[in-house]
């Protein structure tokens, strides 16, 4: 068993460590709790390159993780909530393409960079042995039915798990990351849709196990206090 813990991120989110280093915090004791677990980020550059996210490449270089970069020219100025998705899904597609790339991966940990898991996240998800597992996330507000099956531990409910906090194995590589404008889905649905209508998987969140979001509340990207400048 290899894990790739991965996020995505872009120097916008460099203004608070919390935004881009929550991901981290806990990244011994995951890296404690199974026998190979690595990790990686898909980094988004500007013209201004590599630079603003220094701080972050130091500190994932600190545990041992790596990263690849990639950049997206769209024309725009300032990430907005109209035009964001599209330079999500591309690094998190990156992240999809490092592990579908590398055949010793079984499975991937995707995290928001502002997301922080509980250190025994991993033993949690891996017990419910599971294609398509999301940790619980009370920011997000998710929830649905609980499932009392005994095959499955914990405080397990079948719904769509948040993108911020999900564990995949190697049969979720074969779709991707995408949005759907037409059917009113971000990043979120579309893969939860896509696992249902193609892979025949259904979704599951462990409740009993909290990642905790910074911050605990969210509003749109232009009311977040950040810089949301592109250097063009």
């Amino acid at each position: 068993m290899t894990i790739l813990v991965c996020t995505t991120t872009t120097a916008a989110y460099m203004d608070t460590r919390a935004r881009w280093g929550s991901w981290m915090l806990n990244a011994e004791s995951l890296k404690a709790s199974a026998p190979d677990v690595h990790y990686f980020a898909a980094l988004q550059l500007d013209n201004r390159g590599l630079e603003p996210l220094l701080p972050f490449v130091e500190e994932l270089q600190a545990i041992g993780g790596e990263y690849w970069t990639f950049s997206l020219d769209d024309g725009r100025t300032e990430i907005t909530t109209n035009n964001r998705l599209r330079h999500i899904t591309m690094g998190q597609n990156v992240c999809m393409d490092r592990c579908a790339g590398d055949g010793s991966v079984t499975h991937q940990l995707f995290l928001a960079a502002d997301l922080m898991p509980p250190a025994d996240a991993l033993t949690k998800l891996l017990e419910v042995d599971w294609p398509f597992v999301g940790g619980h996330v009370p920011t997000y507000c998710l929830d649905g039915p609980q499932e009392l099956d005994a095959r499955y531990p914990g405080d397990c409910r079948w719904h769509m798990p948040t993108a911020a906090f999900v564990l995949l194995t190697r049969e979720m590589f074969q779709i991707r990351w995408r949005y759907d404008l037409d059917q009113g889905w971000s990043d979120d649905p579309a893969l939860y849709n896509d696992a249902r209508n193609y892979l025949g998987i259904e979704a599951i969140v462990r409740h009993d196990c909290v990642g905790q979001h910074y911050p605990q509340s969210i509003s749109a990207i232009e009311n977040r206090l950040w810089d949301k400048a592109v250097v063009r």
